[in-house]
């Protein structure tokens, strides 16, 4: 008898000092109000996949490369256009503003991603946005159930969401996520933030996006495969620590005490101008705040902080930075077209082409009233220049080969130095 009142001496001395198994509920999650701070690194320790049930993880080494305010509000604080679409109370209960958007390319306002907190689940619901003053919904077909309660050791549970946004004359993307869950163990877990007793939830995610970007005028798929690891602990809103693994990029997330300022990732390329036709100019990507290494793309699908283009037409460029952490941030200026003193845009367009479209690569061309050699410049539809050539007698039908030329749209643009003329060109070899 005496053994066994010393066991349970022992048992709830232990439960009282917090360590043991925990369960986690509903009331371990945000609540409206919350502001919680939270700091990112790619630096983490190469042991984050091992666990057990009664083990301790330490990552006291993490060091913050950069830290952001995760805050939670109460859906009636969001746009009331939103609210049709996440219905208070009834679709959703919580939501969260976001920096970032989830649409490559796209810039927009007032984000929220919105999240329903029930006895029985958390999941995210789905996200809102605004682009030129318009709102635009992606709400989950099925909400992805990112917390099935009460959270105890052993537990599984998975989702299958998926959503389509279609912005007219813009973008078309979609996107379909299976979540799978198990908590894979539970012990004590010390970070910078503090040492928690804690449950590990492991989650295998499957992504398949699909993105339609109108400007270039064609879309791609492509897939992800990320694994996450959370910790979670009593009373803190969110875990405590987030390892995020896709492919060889390892990130973590954990909370943590005021350590540096938070500065969101933002990137610009400055107003938009008119230059000279035919004009080279360079853009530069100025990026601030986020983590380095950047991943910086351009709508050209060229890449790196600056894009040299030769100006033909009226265009809109559009610069993508992905930083070390995944945080997504873009920029967009569009260059116009400005013509010499004297000279029209009418002049621009009085080429005379024949065939266009062209079904062999081969096209001829006779200009009247210039004497004088002109020089021709082929250029693709991305805007880089594909040939030079300089024709000494263009009053008389000149030719041009461009058999070796892909399918496509181009800009043939002709000068003799006064005058100006451009015209497109079809190629259809197919």
């Amino acid at each position: 008898m005496k053994k066994t009142l010393c066991l349970l001496s022992i048992y709830f001395a232990l439960v009282a000092n917090g360590v043991g198994q925990i369960v986690i509920d509903q009331l371990d999650m945000p609540v409206a109000g919350d502001t919680l701070r939270v700091s990112q690194t790619n630096l983490v320790p190469e042991d984050f996949r091992k666990t057990a049930m009664d083990t301790t993880w330490n990552f006291a080494m993490l060091e913050a490369l950069s830290q952001r305010i995760d805050t939670f509000v109460n859906v009636t604080q969001t746009p009331i256009l939103y609210q049709f679409v996440f219905i208070p109370g009834l679709v959703a209960n919580l939501a969260s503003p976001r920096s970032s958007s989830f649409l490559p390319g796209v810039s927009v306002t007032n984000a929220f991603t919105f999240f329903q907190k029930t006895s029985s689940s958390y999941s995210d619901v789905g996200s809102a946005f605004t682009i030129q003053g318009l709102p635009f919904p992606a709400r989950y077909d099925n909400p992805e159930k990112l917390f099935d309660f009460p959270v105890s050791p052993n537990k599984t549970w998975s989702s299958v969401s998926s959503f389509a946004v279609n912005i007219p004359n813009l973008v078309f993307f979609s996107t379909r996520r299976t979540r799978t869950n198990v908590v894979d163990g539970w012990g004590s877990l010390i970070t910078p933030f503090g040492t928690f007793q804690t449950l590990r939830v492991k989650s295998e995610i499957l992504e398949h996006d699909s993105v339609y970007i109108d400007s270039l005028g064609f879309g791609f798929p492509f897939n992800r495969n990320i694994t996450e690891y959370k910790w979670l602990a009593k009373g803190k809103g969110i875990p405590v620590l987030t390892v995020s693994e896709e492919g060889s990029n390892v990130t973590a997330v954990y909370r943590d005490i005021p350590r540096m300022s938070a500065v969101p990732l933002s990137v610009s390329v400055g107003p938009d101008s008119a230059v000279l036709f035919g004009t080279t100019i360079t853009l530069h990507a100025v990026i601030r705040g986020g983590t380095p290494p950047y991943q910086v793309v351009w709508n050209t699908l060229d890449s790196g902080q600056t894009l040299t283009i030769t100006v033909q037409d009226t265009r809109t460029y559009t610069v993508i930075v992905i930083d070390a952490l995944q945080n997504i941030s873009s920029a967009q200026r569009t260059i116009s077209v400005k013509y010499p003193p004297g000279i029209g845009e009418q002049q621009e367009v009085a080429i005379g082409l024949f065939p266009n479209p062209s079904p062999t690569g081969m096209v001829s061309f006779k200009l009247s009233g210039t004497l004088n050699p002109v020089q021709v410049k082929i250029f693709n539809g991305q805007g880089r220049l594909m040939k030079t050539t300089t024709i000494d007698n263009p009053a008389i039908e000149n030719s041009l080969d461009l058999s070796g030329f892909p399918s496509g749209l181009y800009a043939v643009y002709i000068t003799d130095g006064t005058r100006h003329y451009c015209e497109r060109l079809i190629i259809n070899t197919n």
